[in-house]
């Protein structure tokens, strides 16, 4: 029993680390200047788990972030298609990571009460004007716990598509 216990503790212990070391590794990376967008969302899909509070991430992340929503979208992918939900954009110069959350667009009006669904980026168009592409890179496991991996597309090349947001 005792045995028992002492791994039990022993496993316990190595998780708070765990946590702590992905937590500095976070806070390292998120505010360390002349890092890419990719390996602030990477280091965010590290430190987070699909589900968790959107309101955790924000309280790691800080308060400077935009709610976006798509009111317009295709989708051509197999299955049934998955809600419209918003995500929290954090700015990084001209690119941005983004926080996917299941907030539903249109119903859902609390995004800090919803679940984190991964972390993403923007990755630059090049030679095509102000066209951006996002990317949503997620979790690891995302298709275990049925994370919606879509890859959205913002365009705002013209005045009169608008750009979505």
């Amino acid at each position: 029993m005792n045995s028992q216990r002492a791994l039990l503790i022993a496993v316990f212990l190595a998780w708070i680390a765990y946590v702590a070391l992905a937590g500095d590794e976070l806070s390292r990376t998120w505010r360390t200047s002349g890092k890419s967008v990719r390996d602030r969302a990477l280091a965010v899909n590290r430190a987070f788990t699909n589900g968790t509070p959107v309101s955790v991430v924000v309280a790691a992340l800080g308060t400077n972030y935009m709610l976006c929503g798509n009111s317009a979208r295709l989708w051509v992918g197999p299955g049934p298609e998955p809600p419209n939900t918003y995500w929290l954009e954090y700015g990084f110069g001209q690119d941005e990571v983004t926080i996917g959350s299941s907030a539903v667009f249109g119903r859902d009006l609390d995004i800090l009460s919803s679940k984190f669904t991964g972390a993403g980026y923007s990755l630059p168009v090049r030679n095509s004007g102000e066209t951006t592409n996002r990317v949503r890179i997620g979790q690891p496991d995302a298709a275990a716990n049925q994370s919606q991996l879509v890859a959205p597309v913002t365009n705002s090349t013209s005045a009169a598509a608008g750009s979505g947001r």
